[in-house]
């Protein structure tokens, strides 16, 4: 479905707090509470095979004025659990479309956050709506991977959210704060993926044996890179490998034929 009807389709089965799309050039952009919202993209690299394997997204947020609003704050303007369930759903709504409107020449998988607040507000059949918003756009659950932050220890609505997701089929990426046990502890809630807070050797040994996939941010330079590796690290994305962008790093050529 073009990109514009699929706007048109969303904005009539979802407008709640005046929220709205709407097609920029060959991407979509929103309207929310005020402020304009905006895709960027940054490549996810595989540093075993040295290619790139997947993109994460992030929020662009810029009020009237053109003053940037993180995105903490921009969660922060909702008022409720309501408002924070739509707007977490519209964010990413809005990088499913993004990077759709990219899978001609992006290949792999698309990791966004969930907001916290997004999952203790949804009481059951998490993933279900967004979902059915991928389908519309011609993805699935496994294209994507769900970027979130680490559960309380004993959060049982936070674990069945966790637990809904993974059998819907998405895949899933918590972030370790990197304190104390905190490493062996994600890893009994069977996570794909493991956000590590730095080059820690001995996290890094407990994620290979679990057959998990550590991963980290924030490699900005060839010392950094040198450093990941020597740790083992299996993913990585900073500005060493693209800084945040609306368009995607190509992974293809027009005739789909892989550059690395």
């Amino acid at each position: 479905m073009p990109l514009t009807d699929l706007i048109r389709y969303f904005n009539s089965a979802d407008s709640a707090d005046g929220s709205m799309l709407y097609p920029e050039g060959e991407r979509a952009a929103a309207w929310w509470s005020g402020l304009r919202l905006r895709s960027l993209f940054q490549p996810i690299v595989d540093l075993r095979e040295e290619r790139i394997v997947g993109h994460r997204a992030s929020l662009g947020a810029v009020r009237e004025d053109g003053t940037i609003v993180t995105s903490d704050d921009a969660y922060a303007l909702c008022a409720d659990a309501s408002a924070v369930v739509h707007f977490d759903r519209l964010c990413r709504t809005l990088h499913a479309l993004n990077f759709l409107a990219q899978r001609r020449y992006t290949g792999g998988y698309l990791q966004v956050s969930v907001h916290p607040r997004h999952l203790l507000a949804v009481p059951s059949q998490h993933g279900l709506v967004y979902e059915a918003i991928l389908k519309r756009c011609g993805l699935a659950p496994q294209d994507i991977v769900f970027d979130i932050d680490v559960p309380a220890p004993g959060d049982k609505a936070y674990l069945a959210a966790l637990d809904n997701y993974r059998r819907r089929g998405y895949r899933l990426a918590l972030r370790s704060p990197g304190v104390g046990d905190s490493t062996a502890a994600l890893l009994t809630w069977q996570p794909e993926i493991v956000r590590l807070p730095g080059w820690s050797a001995e996290a890094v040994a407990l994620t290979q044996a679990a057959g998990v996939a550590s991963e980290v941010a924030g490699v900005d330079s060839g010392a950094d890179l040198a450093q990941a590796r020597a740790a083992g690290i299996d993913l990585a994305f900073g500005s060493l490998f693209g800084s945040p962008h609306p368009d995607c790093r190509a992974t293809h050529s027009k005739g789909r034929v892989a550059y690395n």
